[in-house]
């Protein structure tokens, strides 16, 4: 006999508690070690796991005992790693780096910061929106560098933002951290490098920022325990922000006390790739079948994938109420290609040239995905599936954001959310039950509407497309 489905709401409760008894002992060394470990493995191969532990191992060997040994021993951990990927230029730069400010020559320099981020690039596109609009409130005239898993990516997000000097491995910043004004630590939340600020050089130069300072660790009060925990309770703590009024792609701006710019971003793209490919823009309509590949699970697909049938019935009626549109798929190595499209690039571009697709698009279909972030940043609406995540927290207002007909929002209820249901369905009814129909007709009504702040009135009324759709099928 099948085991019938706990309850997610006793789920959740569970597990806060759990971290909550963890947190009994967060200053415990082994218990946060612990947590790194876990932080890490959840999203990564074992050995890259077992570089960034060793790193962090040696890095506070050395800062604890402050000798050339424990230097050198950092050094040799760096260039032993198979997988560290550092390019000799990237290492000079680091080390001239440090030598300058040993020498004291940065000191003649505009104030120099740095931003760690972690996560995906949906993540990195909230945080240069943070970045834009920090500068912007520090008069564009300081200087930062990016550290990012997969830097070259995102460097264009940051590219056009004043002050902007490198995107580099995050694998580095253990290595540099110290060597800046200042530092933020940003994910689904943004912190201040308390180990390493240099009060007195901000103070001379920017006291602004110790005035951000303060506003972070008021704001962190209170959300302490979900920061120690993430990603664990990151679930949880979206239940709590969303019913507070905050969303996902402004929070951070939340916790700096900093106004928010907007969704668009200054991205450089080439809006003659279309052309090239035979696509007129604002003609066609993109969609994505794909996830974070960095995310281990054990399965084809992700619980937040949308089943390839659903996938194949959406194209078969967008194409049969619309036959004006031609349909692209994008994507890299994760997803399946989707029969029915009229171009196929899937894994057949590089991610600023899927970018260019994507910036000339009438309307983006996708479950929640880094594409719908890009999509928000290029000034384009996408219709979303949703499932585990949290439509509240994670929807842009300006999209169609599809709730689940049944469950969802269960992410981060369990360690495994996204590899089986958390509350024991075989098949995640969150996704499984997503209508097509629905989904074509709200992203015709993006295609027919044109984008304004205003609210907006589609030219093609929901019954309307219904009624073709239903002909069509």
């Amino acid at each position: 006999m099948p085991k019938s489905p706990a309850p997610l709401e006793k789920i959740k409760i569970a597990r806060f508690r759990e971290h909550e008894q963890r947190n009994f002992q967060a200053t415990s060394l082994p218990v946060r070690a612990l947590r790194y470990y876990r932080g890490l493995a959840a999203k990564h191969p074992p050995h890259i796991v077992w570089y960034h532990v060793m790193t962090r191992v040696v890095a506070s060997l050395r800062n604890r005992l402050g000798t050339k040994f424990g230097k050198k021993q950092t050094e040799d951990v760096a260039v032993a790693d198979p997988e560290a990927g550092f390019s000799a230029a990237q290492d000079a730069l680091i080390r001239d780096l440090i030598a300058r400010v040993e020498k004291g020559i940065s000191l003649q320099q505009p104030l120099l910061f740095a931003v760690r981020i972690t996560g995906g690039i949906g993540d990195a596109l909230i945080v240069a929106r943070l970045v834009r609009d920090l500068q912007a409130e520090l008069g564009n005239d300081a200087m930062f560098d990016v550290y990012f898993e997969s830097h070259k990516i995102i460097e264009p997000f940051f590219k056009s933002c004043p002050g902007f000097r490198n995107s580099l491995n995050v694998r580095l910043f253990e290595r540099s951290r110290s060597h800046y004004s200042f530092a933020l630590l940003a994910n689904q939340f943004v912190t201040f490098d308390n180990e390493n600020i240099d009060c007195e050089t901000l103070l001379d130069k920017k006291p602004e920022v110790l005035n951000l300072f303060s506003q972070i660790e008021k704001a962190r009060v209170l959300v302490d325990r979900y920061i120690s925990n993430h990603p664990f309770l990151d679930g949880a703590f979206a239940d709590i922000a969303v019913r507070k009024g905050s969303q996902r792609y402004t929070y951070l701006h939340e916790m700096l006390g900093l106004a928010y710019g907007g969704d668009r971003l200054q991205i450089e793209v080439d809006h003659e790739l279309p052309g090239k490919l035979g696509l007129s823009a604002g003609k066609y309509v993109t969609i994505h079948d794909g996830w974070d590949g960095k995310f281990k699970i054990a399965g084809p697909r992700p619980t937040k994938a949308v089943p390839k049938k659903t996938w194949i019935e959406i194209v078969r009626n967008l194409k049969a109420t619309r036959p004006d549109l031609v349909i692209v798929q994008l994507g890299g190595e994760t997803g399946d290609h989707i029969p029915g499209v009229d171009i196929d690039l899937k894994g057949s571009l590089s991610f600023m040239q899927s970018a260019a697709i994507l910036a000339n698009a009438a309307a983006h279909i996708d479950a929640e995905s880094g594409l719908v972030h890009l999509a928000a940043a290029l000034g384009v609406r996408s219709a979303v599936m949703f499932g585990p995540t949290n439509v509240a927290w994670f929807g842009y207002p300006q999209n169609a954001n599809i709730p689940p007909k049944e469950c969802g929002n269960c992410w981060w209820s369990t360690d495994t959310w996204m590899d089986s249901c958390p509350v024991g369905h075989e098949k995640p009814i969150c996704t499984s039950n997503i209508n097509a129909l629905e989904v074509v007709t709200e992203a015709l009504k993006l295609v027919d509407t044109p984008y304004t702040d205003q609210s907006l009135t589609a030219s093609s009324s929901s019954n309307d497309i219904a009624a073709k759709l239903k002909t069509a099928g």
